[in-house]
């Protein structure tokens, strides 16, 4: 399933990622445990939680990123 088929406070671990260096240097990696904060609508965004952190990824790169519920 990829992170952009989840729902707004749906939690995964990420078991695969594309090689974007901008991910590694956010702390998204494989192995991470994330939950959903928001899906904006009409392809917008998806607002990662990550501990204390948010981030946001864009619908293209969420469609990369492998995750496991």
């Amino acid at each position: 399933m990829t992170l952009y088929n989840l729902n707004k406070e749906d939690r995964c671990t990420i078991i695969s990622i594309p090689n974007v260096m901008l991910l590694e240097s956010l702390g998204i990696r494989k192995g991470l445990s994330i939950k959903i904060k928001n899906k904006q609508p009409l392809g917008g965004p998806i607002i990662l939680q990550l501990g204390t952190r948010s981030i946001a990824i864009g619908k293209a790169i969420a469609k990369q990123i492998l995750v496991e519920v």
